[in-house]
């Protein structure tokens, strides 16, 4: 646990890049097993409670004055890299983050987008995929673009449009691989040690894991087309697997 009474400007803070449809439920209980609510910004919500604006704005975050974040050693939210260069601190935070795989994250945006949206009931996985609401901001190259927005740029929150091109695609490539932790939905425990080693963190022994998508029947089509609108999203999955292993062998040589 962090200790509250060391002064706040000696602290090392953390920021969390979540990406949605990473298992940041999940994660949200081993946060609190190392952190306090009060010490985390924004404050996870309780049982029922819907997220504010705060977890989605890195926009409202780098707004506030320095005093108004001091109390907080633990930043986390659906905001893109830039928001977390953009703290007023000297120290900067050590930054972590989870990936999934491109085509199964997508399918559990638009999953859940149909069951809990009362605008998709009764509409196909393939017109909740193609409308503009959910394509541009929240499936497009969505991995690659959080890291990919530059530190001049207005595009601050999670959802907000942003378009990855080569050059973006560069720029994302050397963002993530700046972060002290890069794990993958796939070994979420490899992750829960890898945060555990580097930052000396405890992780719980049960199983915690909620807001689990559920398995529906898609068609070959779609997720041929899903790949297919995300190329450059699936090279950066490919990218951020070179790096995880990469870095697994680095552990395993100097042990």
């Amino acid at each position: 646990m962090a200790d509250p009474q060391a002064p706040a400007e000696e602290q090392q803070r953390y920021f969390f890049i979540h990406i949605q449809k990473t298992a940041g439920s999940s994660l949200r209980q081993h946060l609190l097993a190392n952190f306090t609510r009060e010490q985390i910004y924004p404050s996870p919500p309780g049982k029922g409670e819907n997220w504010s604006e705060s977890y989605l704005s890195g926009a409202l975050l780098t707004s506030l004055p320095r005093w108004a974040l001091e109390p907080y050693l633990l930043f986390h939210g659906h905001m893109p890299f830039t928001a977390t260069r953009r703290l007023p601190f000297d120290r900067p935070p050590k930054r972590f983050t989870i990936l999934r795989e491109p085509v199964e994250r997508t399918l559990s945006v638009i999953g859940q987008k149909k069951r809990h949206r009362p605008e998709f009931k009764g509409a196909t996985l393939e017109e909740v995929y193609s409308h503009e609401s959910v394509f541009a901001g929240q499936i497009l190259n969505h991995q690659a673009k959080i890291f990919a927005v530059p530190d001049d740029s207005d595009a601050l929150a999670g959802y907000a449009p942003y378009p990855v091109g080569p050059v973006e695609f560069e720029r994302a490539k050397e963002n993530l691989a700046s972060l002290e932790v890069i794990g993958l939905m796939s070994d979420m425990q490899g992750f829960l040690d890898n945060l555990a080693t580097t930052f000396g963190w405890t992780m719980l022994d049960e199983d915690v894991r909620e807001n689990v998508g559920r398995k529906a029947e898609v068609s070959q089509s779609l997720l041929d087309r899903i790949a297919e609108d995300n190329r450059l999203e699936m090279e950066f999955y490919a990218y951020a697997e070179k790096l995880v292993k990469e870095r697994q062998a680095q552990v395993a040589a100097s042990a």
